[in-house]
């Protein structure tokens, strides 16, 4: 038997600690290390998740169950289950949002957590370095193909690097083989950019770095290993991102785009290769579009492209580049043919919004573009929020009020007793659910949480995280559409950009105030645009030049200064319809 009365070191959050061997470790934390046991520790809910490293004993088959075979793999386990070990070491985390990857904050109290973001082995996450760029600058690999043809003879993948959320696809001679997407395990240092960059000039800049390259070379392996193939055969990848996610993939000096005047040192738009970034397909040649602003990354510069936002001629998808993405990726990743979108007509304005953490909007009117950040936060990505997760099975995704009661559907068509939380498209029509209701009062007053299905639903705390978000993205819009004297009844159409746009009623976000009031037909939705416009650049090496020539053209208004934007957030605050 166990002598439980011998003392052994332990480790939370990276303060040692003296306890009995084979104490239960959920007996160990306290209130503030902010891990939560909605059971009471009683091995039925799941929910007190810490990352774990060191000699426990095997998971129990209870303990596969409520984890499952993913998060057990990513160094996850369940406080009630474990057992102290000399120098065994947890990072307890509070869940934020769940799904079937975990995204996880660091809590206030948490003074290290250096042993909690790496998922999986990394040799390198210790000794990350910064990106440069290579010899090819300026000019694309196969640099004597002909105009139009794409970046890679037999494997080439796009990436999209977020805030909140990663995707990535792979392709094989011009198809779709495989797509995934990640929650981004930056998350640690916070959900925003502002916590990460602080984290990054705290001297965390080489661990946000590794870990985010240690995510984006995990989805590559694994898309290349259910292919048949090895990431090392991938030949060019195309990374996008806003531009602090650049940065810290590059790991450069975020200091610049911390501090007025606010103007960033590097926009990007080059090439370089994998071995530099500790990517798993060392030897491809990797390009990270350029970036507009300090504000604005990669990731509108290539939504543009994947939306066909400025183009007069031509329906987005029609050359068939994106049409295999939008085929192959769950986040519908096209707009325009797939979704019946005619060709454009020049000469009117169009208005192009990424609902996702950064909020990005571009107003193309006149031949120009001028755009914004607004800083929305993760809520409509399904984090933060009590039962947010990402849109995999399990998830809520839509949610109706009728005839007095809640009506649900839940991805992978599940019961709706067996829904395991609410991702951002399901958060949408919940809030306008909760106005038609009367339960939910224009002023954002809930008096009481409520659930749509199980135990899963929104509480006050939850609602005001989405008028925060939604609050800061239409007063973005207004801004842009005031700056250029712009009513949006006369907008040729407003594009809607981001992961879960596909799966989002148009309707419900105009109801809860997100959209400026307009015809419902003129609403585009474009799914994950960003990763769109990287595969357009992936198999036309063209867009390449495209890209920059939209990035430069571009002008950014800086919302911080702007007092249009401080009098549209106040207002749109609020539930008004």
């Amino acid at each position: 038997m166990t002598d439980n009365s011998e003392k052994i070191r332990f480790w939370i959050n990276g303060e040692a600690l003296f306890a009995e061997l084979g104490t239960t470790v959920s007996s160990l934390l306290k209130k503030s290390h902010g891990v939560e046991m909605p059971c009471g520790g009683r091995h039925a809910c799941g929910k007190c998740m810490v990352y774990a490293e060191g000699s426990f004993a095997a998971p129990s088959e209870t303990e596969k169950k409520l984890l499952g075979a993913e998060r057990l793999a990513q160094g996850i386990r369940l406080a009630c289950f474990l057992k102290a070990v000399p120098d065994g070491k947890i990072d307890a985390l509070r869940q934020e949002a769940d799904g079937e990857e975990t995204i996880c904050v660091s809590t206030p109290s948490a003074p290290s957590v250096s042993s909690a973001v790496s998922m999986s082995p990394a040799p390198t996450s210790e000794r990350a370095v910064a990106a440069q760029p290579s010899e090819r600058t300026s000019a694309a690999p196969s640099a004597e193909a002909a105009p139009g043809a794409r970046l890679y003879r037999h494997l080439g993948a796009a990436v999209d690097i977020g805030t909140t959320t990663i995707a990535a696809v792979l392709y094989r001679e011009g198809r779709a083989v495989g797509t995934m997407g990640a929650w981004n395990p930056q998350s640690v240092f916070g959900a925003d950019v502002i916590s990460r960059m602080e984290a990054s000039l705290e001297g965390k800049a080489g661990k946000l770095a590794a870990i985010v390259r240690e995510a984006v070379s995990r989805l590559l392996t694994e898309l290349a290993e259910h292919a048949g193939e090895s990431a090392e055969a991938i030949e060019t990848v195309i990374i996008t991102g806003n531009t602090s996610m650049l940065y810290f993939l590059t790991q450069k000096d975020p200091r610049c785009l911390s501090r007025a005047p606010f103007e960033a040192d590097e926009l990007f738009g080059w090439w370089t290769i994998g071995e530099a970034l500790d990517l798993s397909c060392r030897k491809a040649d990797v390009y990270l579009p350029r970036c507009m602003s300090a504000f604005v990354g990669a990731d509108i510069t290539t939504a543009i492209l994947g939306s066909g936002l400025t183009e007069t001629n031509r329906i987005p998808g029609a050359d068939g580049s994106h049409k295999e993405a939008a085929a192959a990726i769950d986040t519908n990743v096209s707009c325009g043919e797939l979704n019946g979108v005619s060709a454009s007509r020049g000469g009117r304005s169009r208005l192009m919004v990424d609902v996702g953490t950064n909020g990005e909007i571009v107003l193309f009117h006149k031949e120009r573009l001028i755009c914004c950040a607004t800083a929305a936060g993760p809520a409509f990505e399904g984090a933060g929020l009590s039962c947010g997760m990402r849109g995999v099975a399990g998830a809520i995704d839509h949610v109706n009020w009728e005839n007095g009661s809640w009506k649900v559907h839940v991805i992978g068509d599940r019961e709706a007793s067996t829904a395991e939380g609410i991702c951002g498209s399901g958060v949408i029509d919940g809030v306008a659910g909760l106005l038609e209701s009367g339960l939910l009062e224009d002023t954002g007053y809930l008096e009481e949480d409520v659930c749509f299905a199980g135990n899963v639903g929104l509480t006050a705390e939850d609602i005001r995280e989405v008028q925060l978000a939604k609050g800061a993205i239409r007063a973005g819009m207004e801004t842009l559409l005031a700056e250029e004297k712009i009513d949006a009844a006369g907008l040729e159409g407003l594009y809607v950009a981001g992961g879960f746009g596909s799966y989002m009623s148009a309707k419900s976000a105009e109801r809860i105030g997100l959209f400026p009031k307009i015809d419902l037909s003129r609403i585009k939705i474009c799914g994950n645009a960003a990763l769109a416009g990287a595969v357009r650049i992936l198999h036309d090496r063209r867009m390449e030049k495209e890209a920059t020539a939209l990035a430069e053209r571009a002008k950014t208004i800086n919302l911080g200064s702007s007092a249009k934007f401080q009098e549209f957030y106040m207002e749109y605050m609020m539930f008004d319809e």
